[in-house]
């Protein structure tokens, strides 16, 4: 055990108390927010991606293989933050759309790799500047190092979260 710990876990319990202490307030609860911006965020942008015949679920997707071509459910379900359900029914979906191609590895025939096809990635390309926009809206009046504190330090809470 480190020198920190045991400060670490007193000021955790610490913080235990007084959060029985005080009555529960939404806006002093961070996660609040957190489901506030995402859901305000998928709405708007569901609004946006209808024109194009997409949703938020699909355009998570589209993010991701983007980044990791060949992905695997698991990795893209994890990526997402999508249940293994939802995402095998979009990405059915996705794949009559002509979107997304799934095929096994040869390395483990049991797995599967999901890319995005050529009509994928022009999806893309005509989505990226809505979705863009949406971000900036979002972080209207953020300079830019405070954009990178705020990307570090959400880093770090998943980062915890993961333990």
């Amino acid at each position: 055990m480190t020198g920190s710990e045991p400060t670490q876990r007193a000021q955790r319990q610490g913080r235990r108390r007084r959060a029985e202490a005080a009555p529960f307030r939404l806006e002093s609860h961070l996660f609040y927010y957190f489901s506030q911006i995402l859901a305000r965020r998928q709405r708007a942008l569901n609004l946006e991606l209808r024109r194009f015949g997409l949703d938020y679920a699909r355009w998570r997707v589209i993010a991701v293989l983007n980044e990791e071509p060949g992905c695997s459910m698991q990795r893209l379900s994890d990526l997402t933050s999508a249940d293994r359900t939802t995402l095998t029914h979009t990405l059915r979906l996705m794949e009559n759309e002509g979107l997304i191609a799934r095929h096994e590895r040869p390395s483990d025939r049991r797995s599967i790799a999901v890319s995005l096809t050529p009509h994928g990635a022009d999806m893309l390309a005509q989505i990226l500047p809505t979705v863009l926009a949406q971000t900036d809206l979002a972080l209207d009046g953020f300079t830019p190092g405070e954009v990178d504190r705020l990307r570090e330090q959400l880093g770090r809470i998943v980062a915890n979260l993961k333990r």
